[in-house]
């Protein structure tokens, strides 16, 4: 399988579902080229918006007009759009309940080499926080697709958390089983290890499984492109039988699916230990993206290693 770049897919997607529906409309924080709405822009001049590096803005504008029967969707990097402008997500677009599809792009670590203040690690958290807001985290370029297709389709509001680098599916598209609010089991392993991950996170636990069963370990990937609502069903099947459960994630050890998958558990009264591997809370190095990886040992060779080490602990 070719690597696609996810926001050359995103660009491609909205064009074609523009093309079906006028109601679509196009706003960018000044990251229209960079953010996959240069095509639209370029072919629906009339309905596009540049509001320029004013986050909150474009969230307002865009509540207003799904209020008049658009759809609005706003593109920006994701910590300028998730917490620059948490308020209006959460008071115009989450409590008011309207048609927006908030779109982030570059999420976790993917502006690894502009610093910290690019940085996105812990949007996940703040997001899964606001009323109505659905969160889905795509990890490729068909993930992007889907979710841009089921976030038109929806009647409300819809947060897409856009990688920036283009990663391996863990299959073709017409053999995954893609469906909004359900977790997606890319390798099934048995009930030694399950390992629950979600967006660029999941090609690497499906590079971290394969090196373990090289080794003799089995151990189950469950990828979950919908964080919320989250598919708690599947996180207790696999969980209720594993002898560890895992979580990896490009987000800060509080908020994210980490501590999605702990309540879940401590509601079902499942004991079973949990490991999640994750980047340290307040973490502000800087550099190439796959070196981040391997520094926070998140990187699918660091996480086999670590997964081993838990196993062999026993």
């Amino acid at each position: 399988m070719c690597l696609r770049d996810p926001r050359k897919a995103f660009e491609a997607k909205l064009l074609e579902l523009g093309k079906d529906n006028e109601a679509i409309v196009a706003i960018s924080c000044d990251s229209a080229s960079g953010g996959g709405l240069g095509a639209f822009f370029q072919a629906y001049p009339n309905r596009s918006v540049e509001v320029g590096i004013s986050e909150q803005t474009a969230v307002g504008i865009s509540a207003a007009m799904a209020r008049q029967g658009f759809i609005p969707v706003v593109v920006a990097i994701d910590p300028f759009l998730t917490m620059r402008a948490y308020e209006q997500i959460r008071d115009d677009v989450g409590y008011m309940h309207t048609n927006v599809k908030l779109v982030a792009s570059g999420g976790g670590l993917a502006y690894s080499t502009l610093g910290s203040t690019h940085m996105a690690l812990e949007d996940v958290a703040l997001m899964r926080t606001v009323p109505n807001l659905v969160v889905l985290c795509p990890g490729d370029a068909d993930e992007v697709e889907f979710c841009l297709e089921e976030a038109i389709k929806i009647d409300g509001p819809v947060f897409i958390r856009m990688p920036r680098q283009a990663k391996e599916p863990p299959a073709k598209r017409t053999q995954r089983k893609l469906e909004l609010g359900r977790g997606e089991v890319v390798a099934d392993g048995g009930v030694a290890a399950a390992l629950f991950t979600y967006g660029p996170s999941t090609a690497e636990a499906v590079e971290a499984a394969e090196i373990l069963r090289e080794q003799g370990v089995s151990m189950s990937v469950i990828n979950f492109t919908t964080l919320k609502p989250l598919d708690e069903e599947l996180i207790r099947h696999y969980a209720s039988s594993a002898k560890k459960v895992f979580v990896l994630e490009e987000h800060a050890p509080n908020g994210g699916l980490g501590s999605a998958v702990a309540d879940v558990l401590a509601r079902s009264g499942i004991s079973v230990p949990l490991k999640v591997f994750c980047v340290p809370e307040g973490a502000k190095q800087t550099g190439p993206y796959e070196a981040l990886l391997n520094y926070y040992g998140i990187s699918g060779s660091a996480v086999a290693r670590r997964v081993m080490s838990v196993l062999s602990g026993d």
